[in-house]
């Protein structure tokens, strides 16, 4: 294995001593090399930028000068032992030397190969034994004194015997030698609550350690900060106690946070309180809401003709209203034009909740005040959707809402209906087993109500045969999510529909919610969901079974 040649910087100024020197490195080992330079502030130029083992000073004279020069050297080369080489009479000079930072002092006489061998050898060993001792210090006092929380020691009366940067940064001062200097009792100097040292005190004698002992302090400034102190007590082996020591760390961040949060908890609560008030008037409002609304609902309906009872009426109508929240946007009416027609409307806002409700509730005042239209389904629309866009527009909240509207005539079976956007109602023809969605005549659909100012809406015809059924429903029935996002849709009400049509018309309606709830995740309606029926029997005859005029 190759190995690396000893490098050895001689410093001298007279060329005879350099050779001889020169001379005994090389016969004292096999791999040497060899730089002279003949001052120190050459040699200093030369280990600035140049690697080497030892430096070997030869000073011609035993004097002060020298004493300097050695200093220098050690002083500005640390990493380097010095070898000095000089007249050898003088032992006195020889331990000012080395006092002086060289390595070891070798007589000029006296100087043979061996011995110049065994000195260099000794001298960078000690060299590096040195440096291992400043580096293992400097990392010591590197870690105590950068560390985060600060660290002490005192005796038990209060003194402090040690302390590292830390703490007196903790505390407020420049240094530990401060800190140490102004505080000669713990007790009365630092902390704020008199007999805090004391409780110190008497807990680490009951228990030998201490772990997060929470005070108010005075710092340097007189400013008050929260620390939090971890202590353990040291004795000597016969249990005499020594010292304590322990850690400090800066806690008033968190007593500053934590009485934030405390305040903010019990504003929050005094919140909580007003809140629950509040929403239990809501609440209340919400329910007085829902009784108005429910109200505004057909409480009963009519009979045709109308003289006679409900179960003998031509038309015979059913409906079930269930709100996503306390009031809906849905909203429907059953109202008589004339002794042979019914008007049927129906209509859905978008959304849920107060504000679609309050648009309902324009609705259904709308609609009362255009029965001088009822008879004709598109220009009530139109007027309709006229009125609202006048109303919404003056609010800057515009709101779309679907309708349905149609009239039927009791004594012919005639339906004259209107769509505003709205799902096609289902005419399920029962003698023919046939289920026809209810489409506008041109084949487009009609805009909803409340988005143009005046848009044409179509009026469309049919005819009801005895024992068929008019379904109209809102969007909510059937805009339901299963399981895997999978949709309920309006094929698949069709398909329901159809295979409850033997049921009476008001069962068929809870099998049918029943039904779409089962297919819901969570078993509920996201939308509020209205559904009206109407049964056409036929033109009713006299007991002698002949049609009545």
């Amino acid at each position: 294995m190759e190995t690396s040649p000893l490098k050895i910087l001689l410093i001298s100024s007279q060329p005879e001593m350099t050779q001889r020197v020169s001379d005994l490195l090389r016969s004292a080992a096999t791999e040497v090399e060899v730089t002279v330079e003949p001052t120190a502030d050459a040699g200093l130029a030369m280990v600035a930028t140049n690697l080497f083992h030892v430096i070997l000073f030869e000073i011609p004279q035993a004097n002060a000068a020298a004493l300097f020069q050695i200093s220098l050297l050690t002083t500005k080369a640390p990493q380097l032992p010095v070898l000095v080489i000089g007249p050898g009479e003088d032992e006195g000079f020889l331990a000012e030397a080395v006092f002086s930072g060289g390595q070891d002092y070798l007589g000029r006489d006296q100087l043979t190969a061996p011995l110049l061998r065994h000195a260099i050898h000794c001298s960078i060993s000690r060299q590096q034994e040195r440096l291992a001792l400043v580096e293992e210090k400097n990392n010591y006092y590197g870690i105590f004194d950068h560390l985060v929380e600060g660290i002490f020691r005192t005796t038990v009366k209060g003194h402090y015997l040690l302390a590292n940067v830390a703490l007196a940064r903790i505390y407020g001062y420049q240094s530990p030698v401060e800190l140490m200097a102004s505080i000669k009792d713990i007790a009365g100097s630092l902390y704020v609550e008199h007999g805090r040292r004391e409780e110190f005190v008497r807990l680490m004698q009951e228990n030998d350690t201490l772990s997060g002992f929470e005070s108010r302090i005075y710092r340097k400034d007189e400013t008050i900060i929260w620390i939090s102190e971890n202590c353990r007590a040291v004795r000597d082996a016969q249990g005499k106690l020594l010292y304590y020591e322990g850690t400090v760390e800066d806690i008033t961040e968190r007593k500053h946070a934590e009485e934030q949060i405390r305040r903010a908890t019990a504003e929050l609560s005094r919140s909580r309180e007003e809140l629950r008030a509040k929403n239990s008037l809501m609440e209340e409002n919400l329910r007085t809401a829902r009784e108005i609304q429910l109200t505004m609902l057909p409480q009963q309906y009519p009979s045709f003709p109308p003289d006679v009872p409900p179960e003998q009426s031509v038309f015979r109508f059913v409906h079930r209203y269930e709100p996503a929240e306390s009031v809906s946007g849905d909203f429907f009416s059953i109202s008589r034009i004339s002794d042979t027609e019914v008007g049927v409307f129906i209509c859905d806002v978008t959304g849920h909740g107060v504000r679609a409700a309050l648009v309902t509730a324009m609705i259904r005042a709308l609609v009362e005040e255009l029965k001088p239209f009822a008879r004709d389904p598109g220009e009530f629309l139109r007027k309709l959707n006229y009125d609202l866009c006048s109303i919404l527009k003056s609010t800057g909240s515009p709101m779309l809402t679907t309708a349905f509207y149609a009239v039927a005539d009791s004594r012919t079976g005639a339906l004259r209906y209107g769509n505003a956007g709205h799902p096609k109602p289902l005419l399920i023809r029962r003698s023919l087993d046939r289920f026809e969605p209810l489409a506008n005549f041109s084949g487009r659909g009609q805009p909803a109500l409340g988005l143009f100012d005046d848009p044409p809406y179509q009026t469309s015809e049919t005819v009801m045969n005895p024992g068929d059924f008019l379904m109209l429903f809102t969007d909510g029935l059937y805009e339901v999510q299963g399981q895997n996002e999978e949709l309920y849709s309006q094929e698949r009400l069709t398909l329901d529909v159809k295979n409850l049509l033997d049921n009476p018309p008001a069962v068929l309606f809870d099998k049918l919610i029943a039904v779409v709830r089962a297919f819901a995740v969570g078993g509920e309606f996201d939308d509020d969901v209205c559904l009206v029926g109407m049964d056409y029997l036929g033109v009713p005859t006299t007991p002698a079974g002949t049609p009545q005029s």
